[in-house]
Order: structure tokens, then C-alpha cells, then sequence
């Protein structure tokens, strides 16, 4: 396989799409788009765009939610990516539904079959990545929707539509994985 040098400004190689949900500092819910995560244990990872109106209100109220979405709900992925939650009620624009965390003070969506509650442990924001601010949470819970869960309560993987987000900053896209077994 021949391989050649390419100068991306960004790449992606394949991260989960996630929606990020929570209550601005107004008690107003709203839902943001993310590829950005990773986790390990009872900690998380997310990165944010720092001008972005969603980062710049979790750091304030500090509780968020992520929410794993299935293929079904690809136009509302899309949509809460590309609007500012500073101009639009994403919520009430996508039709999306909530309900209240009962561990930390932030809205569940209904519609993805997972969830993981956080609180807001760190910000992340280095001069050599000026634009780039990453937050640290402790997740304070998890809930999955039964269907996902085989006999014994233990994820049943083929069950899962998950979408990925490639690309290389220009041409970019999400990829469906729909397990077969």
C-alpha cells in the first residue's frame, strides 16, 4: 500500500457522534453536536471549539449530559451542529425531547438509547492550542435503554446504530456502523 504526505489541518478518523445537553445558565435546555470524546472509567474528555456558545455556558453551570444518538436521528445531529444555541432553541427547533437528570442538573434526550451524566471537572486551555478548550468530567451516572441490554444487563453491541464522523476538515461525513452478527 503506497502512502503519501498530506497536510491536513484536521482529521478524523472514525470518533462517535454525540449530543451534549444542558441547561444554559438562563435554566434553558439546549443540545450541541460533538466527535470529540473519550473515556476512561468514571472520567470523560470533550472538546470544544472555545468560542462556541455550548462550552462557554458548561463551564459556567458546569452539569452536561451525553447522550449517544442512533442513525435514526441523523437530521437533528446535523442540525445541532451546524446553529448556535445563542440563537436558536434546539430543542424546540429539532423537536427533541427531555426530561430532567436526576443525578446532575441537566436534560436527558429521550430519543438516544444512552446516556452518561457529568459534572464539569477541568478546563483545558493551552496558548499552543489557541481555539481548542478541553474539559474533564466525572460521570456521575449512566442509563441505557433495555433493548441495548442483553439478558445479564450487559450491552448487546449488536444492537447498536452508531454514527462516526471522518474527515479531513474539508470533505467530511458521518459513517453508520450498524453491527451484524
Amino acid at each position: 500500500m503506497e502512502k503519501i504526505n498530506v497536510n491536513y489541518e484536521k482529521m478524523y478518523y472514525g470518533f462517535p457522534v454525540i449530543l451534549i445537553s444542558f441547561f444554559d445558565k438562563n435554566g434553558l435546555p439546549n443540545v450541541t453536536t460533538l466527535s470529540s470524546s473519550y473515556s476512561l472509567k468514571d472520567m470523560v474528555v470533550l472538546g470544544f471549539s472555545s468560542k462556541g456558545y455550548a462550552i462557554n455556558q458548561i463551564k459556567e453551570v458546569r452539569d452536561f449530559v451525553i447522550n449517544i444518538p442512533d442513525s435514526s436521528l441523523r437530521k437533528e445531529i446535523s442540525f445541532c451542529g451546524t446553529k448556535s444555541g445563542h440563537e436558536v432553541q434546539k430543542f424546540d427547533a429539532t423537536k427533541l425531547t427531555y426530561s430532567k437528570s436526576k443525578i446532575v442538573n441537566a436534560p436527558i434526550i429521550e430519543e438516544c438509547p444512552i446516556t452518561i451524566e457529568c459534572t464539569l471537572t477541568d478546563v483545558i486551555e493551552k496558548d499552543a492550542y489557541a481555539g481548542i478548550t478541553n474539559i474533564l468530567g466525572i460521570i456521575k451516572g449512566r442509563l441505557i435503554s433495555k433493548e441495548y441490554l442483553d439478558d445479564e444487563n450487559r450491552l448487546n453491541i449488536s444492537k447498536f446504530d452508531n454514527l462516526l464522523y471522518f474527515g479531513d476538515g474539508i470533505n467530511k461525513g458521518y459513517r453508520y456502523i450498524k453491527n451484524e452478527q
